[in-house]
């Protein structure tokens, strides 16, 4: 039987003894020398930053919108760095659209960009992403106005998400975004942007 969503969340939060997840935000202008010099930087850079910090993030954030700032070959880029990191099984994948309406369940399954959970505008559209086998979704909002399981809150501004679930206590998220991701744009980017997340995860 398949895990749910908390289920793999609470697996990957003891197995990366973390409580944190990467927004991954590509920008043209703050890639790092090495990556800028790709036509299409944004999968080197993904794969570069999942290869400097997968055991230490128990999940990472793909921020849709940046992604399709680089139009198609940006949504190839978000599809193919998606898949890097569900590759190993256990690290959690979230599109952060947010999607308004049930349109996007399709999209966001396991017959297109495949992922564990995506951001919702609406509570009303909770329930449509949650009967797909296996999803959760959280709504960007500071609380739900009623009682929801299987689904969490996101608040970007404060950087952190929670996920709810019915038997269990919430398990909590720290966002870590822009400020850990391009603070260096030399060679060494990799290895700053591993210190900057291994920092964070010490505060746990």
């Amino acid at each position: 039987m398949a895990r749910s969503f908390y289920e793999k969340l609470q697996a990957a939060q003891t197995e990366r003894a973390s409580d944190l997840a990467l927004l991954l935000s590509p920008k043209f202008l703050k890639m790092p020398a090495p990556i800028a010099r790709y036509d299409d930087p944004f999968l080197p850079f993904g794969k570069a930053v999942v290869d400097a910090t997968r055991d230490l993030v128990c999940a990472y954030i793909f921020d849709l919108a940046a992604y399709l700032t680089h139009g198609a070959a940006g949504a190839v880029a978000l599809e193919r760095t998606i898949a890097y990191v569900g590759a190993d099984g256990s690290t959690i994948t979230i599109l952060h659209g947010p999607f308004w309406g049930k349109d996007y369940v399709e999209a966001a399954s396991d017959r297109a960009f495949h992922v564990d959970a995506v951001t919702l505008v609406s509570e009303a559209d909770i329930p449509a992403y949650l009967s797909e086998p296996g999803m959760a979704a959280f709504l960007v909002a500071q609380e739900f106005t009623q009682t929801l399981y299987g689904a969490g809150i996101y608040h970007p501004q404060d950087h952190w998400l929670r996920f709810y679930d019915r038997k269990q206590p919430p398990l909590k998220l720290r966002v870590l975004g822009d400020k850990a991701l391009y603070g260096d744009g030399t060679d060494s980017f990799a290895a700053t942007i591993r210190a900057a997340v291994s920092t964070e995860r010490a505060k746990a």
